[in-house]
């Protein structure tokens, strides 16, 4: 199997048509074909469903297309990495990180990374922590920031920062006149909740007594704030994705006791950074700790437990 071979698979999955693809690829169709046929007896399986429309990919096909894509990209990291070795960094970064996270610092180490690495091309995914999880355990992105509750055996950890969650809501709807939410606030109040609070949520449940009313649960924060927006309740959010309309004072909100998110930087134990990948790491820290130094009430700095 070769990466020729499969860089033509992929090439057929994304054109869906032997005929586009062989066009794309500069080679005439028979000799595409072959490529394929000598790939599916290679592996002892079908990979291409042939229909009137085009192709479509078998079960074994989509596994071989999800690590096809995974190798040459490796591969291609691997050619950027050592012809740019005494250069400046180089090559393709994909960078995965929760809503919040990216409201917070990512388009400063955005920025950051255009000025001083032109050389690197970033590929940036905003998403939950669980899908920011999948895409480092798939090859599909190279370093990710998620809650460090979702931690895996094959991924390596360096904990970022912590960051409290608050309970928000419109001011004509809020009731409360501490600065500090207690667990036992949330008792029976309309809660709107972005998926992962969810689980968040019954963790602490486990620690404080409370019973929560969960009128809907989104996978959007932006939903979850136009939901607030038009008075459907409260929502459980880290600050950053709410802090323009807590300075505009559209939304009011205080800190629940106890209840806090680490977020964590991520990679893949079996695949080595490269040297962007690096820097990309030395640029998130950086921002990382400005953000700390700026916000002490909202955010404190990673303390390991032993310490």
């Amino acid at each position: 199997m070769d990466l020729i071979s499969l860089r033509y698979f992929v090439e057929i999955i994304r054109h869906r048509s032997l005929s586009r693809a062989a066009i794309s690829l500069g080679i005439v169709q028979p000799a595409l074909t072959r490529r394929v046929k000598l790939l599916e007896e290679q592996l002892g399986v079908e990979l291409l469903t042939r229909h009137r429309r085009g192709v479509e990919a078998t079960e074994a096909g989509l596994l071989v297309l999800e690590r096809a894509e995974l190798m040459l990209r490796m591969a291609q990291q691997l050619e950027t990495e050592v012809r740019s070795q005494g250069a400046e960094p180089a090559g393709p970064v994909g960078f995965a990180f929760p809503p919040s996270v990216g409201i917070l610092f990512v388009g400063k180490i955005l920025s950051a990374c255009a000025a001083r690495y032109p050389r690197i091309k970033l590929y940036l995914h905003e998403d939950f922590s669980p899908a920011v999880r999948d895409g480092l355990l798939s090859g599909r992105i190279d370093i990710g920031i998620m809650t460090s509750e979702l931690g895996h055996p094959d991924l390596i950890s360096k904990p970022l920062f912590k960051e409290a969650m608050w309970l928000i809501a419109r001011p004509q709807d809020w009731p409360f006149k501490s600065r500090r939410i207690k667990p036992g606030n949330l008792d029976d109040i309309p809660l709107v909740l972005g998926s992962f609070t969810r689980e968040m949520l019954e963790r602490l449940q486990t620690r404080s007594a409370f019973r929560p009313r969960v009128v809907a649960e989104l996978d959007s924060y932006t939903l979850v704030i136009e939901s607030i927006r038009a008075g459907a309740g409260f929502a459980v959010v880290p600050s950053s994705a709410v802090d323009r309309q807590l300075k505009e004072k559209e939304f009011v909100g205080a800190p629940i006791e106890g209840f806090e998110v680490t977020r964590t930087l991520f990679r893949h134990r079996d695949r080595p950074p490269t040297r962007a990948s690096l820097v990309l790491t030395d640029l998130i820290t950086e921002q990382v700790s400005r953000v700390v130094s700026a916000h002490p009430d909202r955010f404190r700095r990673f303390v390991s437990p032993s310490k």
